[in-house]
């Protein structure tokens, strides 16, 4: 089971202060991703999620899209329509990336 980076912890938190520091669904327990826990347990709506992507810097977002494009981030498992809106951002932060997302 992958267990979450330093890195990782801190984009979750970025993108999910309510979990204010929590790494799993319960004590002993790491969630394997980070989209996930986010699309799930926090955001209200497909928009609400992509709102929370505005908090990462580039680096953190190519980050993301590179653990997409790899398989070690699960985006077939988010709400319905979070990736969508996901993918909008990308797009307009970063059109190079956004392409490779489209034909993964």
């Amino acid at each position: 089971m992958r267990q979450l980076t330093d890195l990782d912890k801190k984009i979750l938190a970025k993108l999910a202060p309510e979990l204010e520091g929590a790494t799993g669904p319960a004590p002993g327990h790491d969630f394997k991703f980070i989209l996930v826990p986010v699309s799930h347990r926090v955001s209200e709506s497909p928009e609400d999620f992509a709102a929370r992507f505005t908090r990462l810097t580039d680096e953190e977002l190519t980050y993301i899209v590179d653990m997409i494009l790899r398989g070690e981030e699960d985006v077939r498992s988010l709400a319905e329509g979070d990736y969508d809106e996901l993918l909008e951002i990308i797009e307009k932060r970063m059109p190079e990336k956004a392409k490779g997302l489209k034909n993964s």
